[in-house]
């Protein structure tokens, strides 16, 4: 379930739509629904119009359905400001990339009234549509018919945050225990336009000033808890590239998860695809003399192995020309054989597994190394060999920590001993390192645009700032550096 970062605070009430549309798919087929349409979007860019057609055929309703401008009122869709085209907002990425249908409820309960608010009623008890619909009342939401009303049940139970029970009634499931204790809910009872905080993980006290639709039932779980954590965005992709790799339906997912994690190992990467057109190229801008790129073929085999005879080595080499690419690559689940393999060494296409990207993205999150590392991945033809980008990476992780060590050491000694240089310091360390690589840290640590120590090589150096100060100075350099 989602946390509280991936959810956006509600507008104001009156600013939030009254308006809900159903989707295609009956009350358990909402988001299903959805998801077909972002993947159309993600995958085409298109522009509304377009989507709007494509919408109409794909799931044959009118032509004149108005999902494009709901999806974009709810937040969901938004329009490239330069071309119009069609894209996922922020925080639909976020639902679509890490499929949590609490983001998107979140998202929906943001931008359109009575979402949360019919969650919160539904902590209360079981309630019937029409039920529900005089509870809306209350919102001064005075709907004629239950349209309204079941259309948000639509989402919301497609979601699996609420589910039917005896006597035509709907009640709040698990899910949406959790959900609504990290929502914001209006409360009918209040002054125009309130907001109650955000509901804790544990039912909130009694009290005679608190509106009953904001108390929540949610089960107390700590926040910390292994099982809660929201999986990352490495993670996220991870899984995605796995999936990808075998569902043969979708060829263009795997196209766009080898794209996405292109792009997050720091490489410019654009899906191509279509006739004639490698599937994925990617480029590594290091300046005139260093940069490289390369054409990628993605293969989704639903038996979850790649075989020789499903590769069409002409074509990648008519796409590794077509694009004056430096290097060509194979990509797909378990590629094995020895003909695979020898083909891929004589014509100098680099074969890598599905399994072995997915790795390398957890792997980058943990040690994010630069382009000329990733290099070898391409370098040469035949099955990756992975052994120097590891070790490339072990050697940051080595470093981040001696780093680490160096300033606890210092932050635990100086007040007695007074500045340590890279000696001294070498016979304190827990771990054994040389002293030229200590003092290579520590001239990092001194730089003026780290500032965590102060001093020279020569008298030896101190702690020049709270942890908290570095963390902080370090972050706004990164962020600055991203633009």
């Amino acid at each position: 379930m989602s946390n509280p970062a991936d959810i956006p605070s509600p507008l104001p009430w009156d600013q939030r739509s009254k308006g809900v549309e159903s989707f295609p798919g009956g009350y358990s087929g909402y988001v299903r629904s959805l998801r077909d349409i972002c993947f159309h979007v993600v995958s085409e860019r298109p522009l509304p119009s377009d989507l709007a057609t494509w919408i109409a055929i794909h799931f044959e309703i009118s032509a004149g359905n108005p999902k494009v401008s709901f999806l974009k009122k709810a937040g969901v869709l938004e329009f490239e400001p330069d071309t119009d085209r069609v894209r996922l907002s922020e925080y639909a990425s976020r639902w679509y990339m890490g499929c949590h249908d609490g983001i998107l409820i979140g998202l929906l309960h943001s931008r359109l009234q009575f979402f949360g608010e019919m969650l919160a009623v539904l902590s209360e008890g079981p309630r019937s549509i029409e039920e529900l619909r005089q509870t809306a009342k209350q919102y001064d939401l005075n709907w004629d018919s239950s349209g309204e009303v079941n259309r948000r049940r639509g989402w919301l139970e497609s979601a699996k945050l609420i589910q039917p029970v005896e006597k035509n009634r709907l009640a709040l499931a698990d899910a949406g225990h959790d959900l609504l204790a990290k929502l914001i809910v209006h409360s009918p009872d209040s002054q125009p336009n309130p907001l109650t905080h955000r509901l804790p993980r544990e039912p909130a006290p009694e009290s005679t000033s608190t509106p009953k639709t904001t108390l929540s039932t949610a089960p107390s779980e700590p926040d910390n808890s292994p099982t809660d954590r929201e999986p990352s965005h490495a993670e996220v992709l991870a899984k995605e590239i796995r999936e990808a790799s075998i569902d043969s339906k979708y060829p263009d997912r795997l196209e766009i998860a080898v794209r996405d994690a292109f792009q997050f190992l720091g490489f410019d990467a654009e899906k191509l695809g279509g006739s004639g057109k490698t599937d994925v190229l990617v480029k590594a801008p290091l300046g005139r003399d260093g940069s490289f790129s390369a054409t990628i073929d993605a293969k989704t085999v639903g038996s979850g192995s790649l075989g020789d005879h499903q590769v069409d080595w002409d074509t990648l080499a008519d796409h590794r020309k077509q694009h004056d690419a430096d290097h060509s690559m194979l990509v797909g689940p378990n590629p094995s054989g020895k003909r695979l393999m020898d083909r891929a060494v004589k014509r100098t296409v680099a074969v890598l597994s599905t399994e072995q990207l997915a790795d390398l993205c957890i792997q980058h999150a943990d040690a994010p190394l630069g382009l000329e590392c990733y290099r070898a991945l391409f370098d040469t033809g035949g099955a990756v060999n992975m052994a120097t980008i590891e070790i490339a990476a072990q050697d940051l992780i080595r470093l981040r920590d001696l780093a680490a060590e160096l300033c606890a050491k210092l932050t635990e000694s100086t007040g007695a001993f007074g500045s340590l240089t890279a000696p001294q310091l070498m016979v304190m360390l827990d771990k054994p390192s040389s002293a030229r690589e200590i003092q290579q840290v520590l001239d990092t640590l001194a730089s003026p645009l780290v500032g965590a120590i102060q001093g020279t090589a020569d008298k030896g150096y101190a702690l020049a700032s709270a942890p908290r100060v570095i963390q902080q100075r370090l972050q706004q350099l990164g962020d600055q550096l991203a633009g």
